[in-house]
């Protein structure tokens, strides 16, 4: 009887402690069945698409315009790169796109000065939505 207590308390503890882990893996699980790469480096949520910068530019424009949470302020593109730039209630949302070749694009995204995984995650999932 012990022991089956032992093994639920365990059971429990594992459970708890990953419960981030298992919420973050949801948010960017989009992300992943689309067949892309995601990091989360000082700050930026990177992630990789399978998908030309014009399809991926005008994915990540739909996700801002659709959201009545952000605020477009400006765009640029060129061949090679792109950048955005919104913002969610007060915080700087900065989005960069790189034209890794002609099939694959690196999305930078940051959140604020120091970065937000979970909003940025948000967002990558709602571009990656667009895309697929």
């Amino acid at each position: 009887m012990f022991k089956k207590i032992k093994l639920i308390f365990i059971s429990l503890l594992i459970l708890t402690s990953l419960n981030g882990c298992i919420a973050t893996a949801l948010l960017i699980g989009t992300a992943v069945v689309a067949g892309g790469a995601v990091y989360y480096i000082n700050g930026y949520y990177i992630i990789e698409i399978p998908k030309n910068m014009r399809t991926v530019f005008n994915a990540t424009i739909k996700a801002i315009q659709t959201n009545n949470s952000y605020s477009l302020q400006t765009q640029n593109y060129s061949n090679q790169n792109a950048y955005i730039v919104a913002t969610l209630r007060s915080e700087k949302i900065s989005i960069t796109l790189t034209n890794k070749d002609n099939k694959t694009t690196e999305i930078k995204i940051r959140v604020g000065t120091l970065g937000n995984e979970k909003i940025s995650a948000n967002l990558a999932n709602q571009i990656t939505k667009n895309i697929t």
